[in-house]
């Protein structure tokens, strides 16, 4: 691994170890990566080989306390892309011209471990796999999509891809734990291959420990893409009665779901999110599983914290997309516009850029924010974005920021957070002291 930078009066650099140096070795084991550098420097003596040029090799002996860090930062690690054509792949249906990382396609367990992306194991080698039980590479989050093996090789478009559940099994049988999930496509794998993947993947229950049904996703960039119907409020209520008939078992076996219907589902129905028992210990939260009902419960418990009166009038525009805003208009909207001098006026944002039949806050670009915004009469003081529309640059897709939105609108633009009452209290400027956790 070749060295970035080294801080400054750290062990590191008081052994002479400089930036664009090349770490090879940690007590004789190779040093491929982030997480080989983290595993292998926890000991408390360590022999670090190091090389200078292309010839200067040198050790380093080191003695330190077992969490104290050696203090060197690397370069970007080359990670796995995926090989697949998966015939539902959202990166297939983007437009030309946007930023580069969004075409990359990554099919990495260190990623999946590191970050909770989403691998099929396809390009998983079984040294790989013992390098996950040796090096405890615990939880994982693996896309399956289905269980029986020639409609798998089928939707994810390779016919030479392993089987998963052998895979599956080994990572098991090394006390692994899984997140699983299945984007559901209308008429592919559903109704028997559904029911089939449930069960094959309850057989590893408690290490495959939970198993999220997601919606596909469908962009109106499909020119040339196999034709997949997209996922309509009869088809949901379908799938939210099968989940909800597969957790009654469940439950009885084990007092846990294991399986859970992603948000939109419930979203597109306009059915009640289900309460927080219905999510266990919210496994797939960043998969969208359970996070407006997450949402919803951080309001009801902190709304008290809220004062009753302003000092002075204050108008909030609260951008939302179609997804958000049916499950938020009553109960928290409504609520907030009873505190005396308080206005939240949300606004909901139609994809123009993806197409309508994308509804989450998370795909939103700037343009269409904006757009959506100039059309309103009265901004107020302040617009107040969810915090998934922008990526840890501060970008949208399209590679606009909230600045821009400021300059255009004039108006101060801020990034909540899915605490709403936390992101109030912020604009409020009342303490912190004051908000539970």
């Amino acid at each position: 691994m070749r060295i970035k930078s080294v801080i400054n009066n750290s062990i590191a650099f008081r052994n002479g170890i400089q930036p664009e140096d090349e770490l090879l070795e940690i007590n004789a084991h190779l040093i491929n990566d982030l997480i080989d550098y983290k595993y292998y420097s926890t000991e408390d003596n360590l022999r670090i080989k190091v090389r200078a040029g292309k010839k200067d090799i040198r050790l380093v002996r080191i003695k330190k306390q077992p969490d104290q860090d050696i203090g060197m930062e690397f370069c970007d690690t080359k990670y796995k892309s995926c090989k697949n054509n998966c015939v539902f792949c959202f990166v297939h249906q983007l437009p030309k011209g946007l930023r580069k990382t969004l075409y990359f396609k990554d099919e990495d367990f260190r990623l999946s471990f590191m970050h909770g992306n989403f691998i099929t194991l396809t390009n998983t080698s079984s040294e790989d796999i013992d390098r996950i039980i040796y090096q405890r590479l615990s939880p994982l989050y693996i896309s399956v999509h289905t269980t029986d093996e020639t409609l798998r090789k089928t939707m994810l478009g390779n016919p030479r891809i392993p089987e998963i559940m052998p895979k599956l099994r080994r990572l098991a049988l090394g006390k692994i734990e899984m997140h699983t999930q299945i984007v559901l496509c209308p008429g592919v794998n559903d109704e028997e291959y559904l029911g089939k993947s449930v069960m094959d993947l309850s057989t590893l229950y408690p290490y495959v420990k939970s198993l999220a049904l997601v919606p596909v996703g469908l962009t109106k960039f499909r020119n040339g893409l196999p034709e997949i119907s997209p996922v309509y409020k009869v088809y949901s209520r379908k799938i939210i009665r099968m989940v909800d008939e597969w957790q009654n078992i469940f439950r009885k076996k084990w007092e846990c779901g294991f399986v859970y219907a992603a948000d939109e589902f419930y979203t597109k129905t306009e059915l009640d999110i289900p309460d927080k028992s219905y999510y266990d210990d919210f496994y797939q939260i960043e998969n969208g599983v359970g996070m407006m009902r997450q949402f919803m419960d951080a309001f009801k418990s902190k709304q008290r914290l809220l004062p009753k009166k302003l000092d002075r009038k204050l108008k909030i525009i609260l951008v939302t997309g179609a997804s958000a805003f049916g499950m938020i208009k009553h109960d928290i909207i409504r609520k907030l516009n009873t505190i005396s001098g308080l206005t939240i006026n949300p606004v909901v944002v139609k994809n123009d850029f993806l197409g309508h039949t994308v509804t989450v806050t998370g795909l939103l670009t700037g343009r269409d924010v904006l757009s959506a915004l100039r059309k309103e009469r009265s901004l107020g003081e302040i617009v107040l974005l969810p915090p998934n529309c922008v990526n840890q640059d501060g970008l949208f897709l399209d590679d606009l920021s909230p600045q821009d939105l400021e300059g255009e609108l004039k108006r101060r633009v801020i990034i909540g957070t899915y605490d709403i009452v936390k992101s109030l209290m912020q604009i409020l400027k009342i303490p912190k002291v004051n908000l539970p956790e």
